[in-house]
């Protein structure tokens, strides 16, 4: 390799239509577009490289021409390694810059993107520079009932972080296992910058919606400034609040802490719980409703400040019944899968069964497991996708499409005279649901 650099040679495919007309001329827009397309396509492919020029060719013909003085420097320097990383479901910008000790506006100035979207199989450049905040490594020895959750928020981490330190595939502990703990507080993104700010401890019967009014600022400005995706909080989670500047006109109330909400097409219970920061349990409580179904028009109360203590879950039980969806419904509709986490809830609910989702999917009866993937071990190693997820958290939310299914099943693959000769409640897509 010449000390200069060397030069990149990228052939496309000829019969693309835009290298096709005019023999083989190429409008500006289309050139400005292919010498953006083949800069990515280097840095991703040759991030350590040094590189003088790219020629671009259809066939023997050359498109374009990008020069040493057009090209971004990409060279790593000794000082910021460079590494890559392929995309898979459910990351996020957030969460590889968490795990790799970056930002996200590193990594997206490293990788020209001009949003946060990024799709399943993207391979995207990791800068080196190190951002975190120091922490510190401490060991832990796992004791009965401790959980990864629980050890988790004792040491201010998260699931998925104690699961990356010690190389974890699943969610499962043994008694005296040795745990490595990076310590710090890693459960919530960096602060934006605001006129001012406040520290919450979210307490059982929390709402994104609840604490937003109680601080005067928006459920879209607190999950922004600690970095959430969604609405769901844990028990103990810190939250930075911001109490200026951010909030919003209030809705059209009723009273001082209720709102009217009119449904529009499209609506769901789930997306105006979602919205609103409540539930659907409470919403269905609120307005007296038996099912799911809504009516475009229809006037919906949604619940007074602080009603809804079920929007505070516990993202070991998404964990567990989004496992227990992929390993049962992979290919069902949503509404199917919907159904599968409705069964394990009502289970839940009901006196006949442990009260927790990791106790009923793991329950046994005269020494057999009530559900197969249990039986059969598939649930550790399910990769829920995250449709699975929103179907977990949908269920756990209170949407049941079974109406108070107790038992699954499919017909096509099981054969059981206990299970056939249950009450069929529904069925949905190839599973049959009964109480």
């Amino acid at each position: 390799m010449a000390e200069d650099g060397i030069e990149v040679v990228l052939y496309l495919d000829q019969n693309l239509s835009e290298f096709s007309d005019d023999l083989g001329t190429i409008s500006k827009t289309n050139e400005t577009t292919i010498k953006q397309d083949a800069v990515s396509f280097v840095k991703k492919m040759f991030p350590t490289l040094k590189v003088k020029s790219i020629k671009v060719m259809a066939g023997a013909m050359l498109l374009t021409s990008i020069g040493l003085a057009s090209l971004p420097s990409f060279q790593a320097s000794a000082a910021e390694p460079i590494s890559s990383y392929t995309v898979s479901a459910g990351d996020t910008l957030y969460n590889i810059a968490q795990r790799n000790g970056t930002t996200v506006d590193a990594i997206k100035q490293a990788n020209q993107l001009t949003s946060n979207v990024i799709h399943i199989g993207d391979t995207i450049i990791i800068p080196g520079e190190n951002v975190s905040t120091p922490t510190q490594t401490t060991t832990y020895r796992v004791v009965s009932s401790d959980t990864l959750y629980g050890i988790a928020s004792r040491h201010g981490t998260t699931v998925d972080a104690i699961k990356s330190a010690n190389n974890l595939s699943s969610n499962l502990l043994q008694i005296g296992q040795t745990l490595t703990i990076s310590s710090g507080d890693e459960t919530t993104a960096p602060a934006p910058t605001q006129n001012k700010t406040t520290t919450h401890y979210v307490v059982s019967g929390d709402t994104l919606y609840s604490i937003a009014k109680n601080h005067n600022t928006t459920v879209d400005a607190i999950k922004n400034a600690n970095g959430l995706s969604s609405n769901i909080l844990n028990i103990g989670q810190k939250l930075t609040i911001p109490t200026s500047g951010t909030a919003t006109p209030a809705p059209t109330t009723e009273s001082s802490n209720q709102t009217t909400y009119r449904v529009v097409s499209g609506d769901t219970l789930y997306s105006i719980a979602t919205r609103y920061g409540t539930s659907v349990n409470a919403l269905k409580q609120t307005n007296n409703l038996t099912s799911n179904v809504l009516t475009i028009g229809q006037n919906l109360t949604i619940p007074a400040t602080g009603t809804s203590s079920s929007a505070v879950i516990n993202q070991e039980d998404v964990e567990w019944l989004a496992k227990m969806i992929w390993s049962a419904g992979r290919g069902e509709p949503l509404e199917g899968q919907i159904a599968i986490g409705a069964v394990i809830m009502n289970r839940v609910k009901s006196p006949l069964f442990p009260n927790t989702v990791k106790e009923v999917l793991f329950e046994k009866i005269y020494g057999y497991y009530q559900f197969t993937p249990a039986q059969t071990g598939i649930i550790h190693v399910a990769t829920p996708n995250a449709q699975n997820k929103e179907a977990a958290l949908r269920a756990i939310n209170g949407e049941d499409p079974t109406n108070g299914a107790l038992f699954f099943y499919n017909p096509q693959k099981a054969s059981s005279p206990y299970l056939e000769s249950r009450t069929v409640s529904t069925i949905i897509g190839n599973h049959t649901f009964s109480f």
